[in-house]
């Protein structure tokens, strides 16, 4: 019994090596100025930053190192490189990250934060769609949008990503963030989302610059 536990401890050892080889010859495709990448891949989001060859053993300047990996969730529907409003689908793709917020105080976070109050909202409006918008609640019809302030759990900490920024495109998407779980919620509209814990140590271990990297 032990031999057989063994065998398989070190053929899943050997598997993990393969797989992390794997990512870090993809993730070293990706231009110089990319330091640091949250990758989300089969329901595992995983924080990499470059590293020198020093560091990382590599033959070349530029390797990779993982500091951890998680479990995660995304859209309902899965992953979509066509994604438009509703359709239950995480955005495939490399997404700069714009900035972290939350409705919990600043603990830390290693790029710009943004904390949420009783006036904000993610707007799903035509006029402004896919921005963050304050404006007194009810001063302003906003149905289509997300009141920021109401999520205290789902974005107690979070991030933005500038998917359907740069353009934007009215009805391809919108508030599609990095977020808590939501109690026992196992899929999304389409965000990523993860346990709190990992969720605060994402934010503050993210330097501004950092990528979200959705793949297959």
């Amino acid at each position: 019994m032990r031999l057989i536990i063994a065998i398989i401890c070190f053929v899943s050892m050997a598997f993990c090596k393969d797989t992390d080889n794997e990512r870090v010859k993809e993730l070293s495709t990706l231009p110089k100025e990319v330091k640091q990448v949250i990758l989300v891949q089969d329901h595992k989001l995983s924080l990499w930053n470059r590293t020198d060859g020093e560091d990382c053993g590599c033959d070349d300047a530029s390797g990779w190192k993982m500091a951890f990996e998680v479990p995660c969730h995304y859209g309902k529907n899965g992953l979509s490189a066509d994604r438009h409003d509703g359709d239950g689908t995480t955005p495939i793709g490399l997404f700069k990250v714009l900035y972290s917020f939350g409705n919990a105080p600043d603990p830390g976070a290693g790029m710009t934060y943004r904390q949420i109050q009783r006036t904000s909202y993610w707007s799903g409006e035509k006029e402004d769609y896919n921005t963050w918008v304050d404006l007194e609640p009810g001063s302003r019809e906003m149905k289509r949008s997300e009141y920021l302030y109401k999520f205290k759990i789902s974005y107690k900490y979070a991030m933005a990503i500038d998917f359907n920024t740069n353009p934007v495109v009215w009805g391809k998407g919108f508030a599609i963030f990095i977020h808590c779980d939501y109690l026992d919620d196992q899929t999304t509209a389409g965000c990523v989302a993860l346990e709190e814990k990992y969720m605060l140590r994402l934010v503050k271990e993210c330097k501004e610059g950092t990528y979200l990297w959705v793949k297959e």
